[in-house]
């Protein structure tokens, strides 16, 4: 989708420009709410007492509810803006940092997670390779890795690309997060090419999910939900960490 460059707007991933108007809307949201939240917790095990790396944090919606069923939360963000506010969030129950997920973790230890949660915040990376290592490596022996991204194929068709096959820098405007409207940019890229980014970091993908909206997002959005009911907007994968040989 190409942008108006006559309009004014929020600079490309400006996070700390947007975060309190992210954070606020996708608590309730048709996709975050009652789309990719509930089928993300359909497939998450039991979480009480497991220590679980929330990767790509935003506003803390995920690390709220992993403390409230007894986790132990370590919350990472790129941006000061969410770390701050899941700080707040969270009122000292878990441990949240800035981080860059491009770039190693050297404060997380080896074999120290036995769950690693990442919403929608792969697509922002161009390299996954590096990403799923630093997973691997924190994970204990059978860790779940668990992430949810854009579906390639709707990206695909919504950008009107011509090669599939092809990994791709998007541009896209998000409105409803202010008066102004806000540029980001994220990768589209096949999905043989995640499955083999994860086979080729250690992991064995146990399922792939295309999830639906749920019943309350009929009541409270029903034109999302009949566009979400027939094109797959978001990917969820779950993983696990193979044991070395």
């Amino acid at each position: 989708m190409s942008l108006d460059h006559k309009q004014e707007y929020i600079p490309f991933n400006d996070y700390e420009a947007f975060a309190q108007a992210y954070a606020k809307r996708t608590e309730s949201n048709s996709y975050n709410a009652y789309y990719e939240r509930p089928a993300m917790f359909s497939v998450l095990p039991d979480v009480k007492f497991k220590r679980v790396l929330d990767a790509g944090c935003a506003g803390g919606v995920y690390s709220e509810w992993l403390v409230n069923h007894s986790a132990d939360v370590v919350a990472i963000d790129i941006s000061n803006q969410m770390v701050q506010l899941t700080k707040q969030r969270l009122k000292n129950r878990g441990q949240v940092y800035q981080a860059d997920l491009s770039k190693p973790l050297t404060f997380l230890k080896d074999n120290s997670f036995d769950i690693v949660l990442s919403s929608l915040t792969l697509h922002y990376l161009k390299d996954w390779e590096g990403v799923l290592k630093e997973f691997h490596r924190i994970l204990l022996p059978g860790g779940l890795l668990l992430f949810s991204t854009h579906h390639p194929f709707m990206d695909f068709l919504f950008f009107e690309k011509d090669d599939y096959f092809a990994t791709e820098l998007l541009d896209d405007s998000w409105e409803g997060y202010g008066d102004t409207p806000v540029r980001v940019r994220f990768y589209r890229r096949p999905l043989s090419a995640m499955t083999s980014a994860l086979t080729n970091a250690g992991f064995a993908i146990e399922q792939i999910l295309e999830p639906r909206p749920t019943e309350e997002c009929k009541q409270l959005y029903p034109q999302d939900y009949e566009k979400l009911s027939t094109k797959p907007w978001f990917l969820i994968i779950h993983a696990q960490k193979k044991s070395q040989s």
